[in-house]
This record gives C-alpha cells, structure tokens and sequence, in this order.
C-alpha cells in the first residue's frame, strides 16, 4: 500500500531576461475584449435612443388629442326624446339663444349619432353652452 501525494504540476523553467514564449493567433483572439468603434457608439446610441423617442411621440399625440373635444361644452344632463319632438327642436330648447345648426352639431357629436333622427324615449346628453 502506498500513499501517492498530490504534487503542483511541473513549471517549465525560465532563464532570467528570455522572453515568455509566444502565443498562438488562435490564443491571443480568445482573450480580446469587445471595443467599440466611433461608429458602433453612434449606433448604439440611436438604438437605445430609439424606444425613449417613441414614448415622447406617443406621450405628445395624447396630450394634444387630449385637448379636443366638443368646443367647449360639456354634458350637463339627460334629454329623453318626448314623441314628435326632432332633433332641431331639442337643440332649440337646450340653447334658445344661440344658432340651432351648431347645438344639433355638438347633440350629434356629444351622443355619437350618424343622422338626425331621434326616437320617442331615446335619451340623449346635451351639452352646456354656457
């Protein structure tokens, strides 16, 4: 029975002021880091750029949608369509004192309505033009 020992592999020797020995081209690209040029910066830059740009397009297209809407008015209550009575009628009453053709157009807008044709019972919002 005998007990080997582990020994540290053997050093090759080296004479004090020879050069260390050369490595292969295979070797020595293993070990190189990544650099980038002037202009692998520039792209870099753009890409990481890009996906922020977009959020500040989209955020400014909200904002400034966010804005429009039926000139001004706001719905401050309900109207339910009596029978006989037209669209013209409504906006006639809603804003005595202004023009009809531009209430029954904010009517129209504020309840999404394609024509103007109203039915008995229909209820429809009507803006304030105060």
């Amino acid at each position: 029975m005998s007990i080997a020992a582990t020994f540290p592999a053997a050093r090759p020797r080296t004479v004090a002021g020879a050069r260390p020995p050369l490595r292969s081209a295979r070797a020595r690209s293993r070990r190189r880091t990544w650099q980038l040029t002037r202009r692998g910066r520039v792209v870099v830059g753009v890409l990481v750029s890009l996906p922020f740009a977009a959020l500040v397009v989209v955020n400014g297209s909200v904002a400034a949608d966010a804005g429009t809407g039926t000139a001004g008015a706001t719905a401050t209550g309900v109207v339910v369509v009596q029978p006989g009575e037209s669209l013209w009628q409504i906006a006639s009453q809603v804003a005595p004192h202004a023009d009809p053709r531009a209430t029954l157009e904010l009517i129209r807008e504020v309840n999404g309505l394609g024509t103007d044709t109203v039915v008995p019972g229909q209820s429809l919002i009507v803006p304030s033009l105060g």
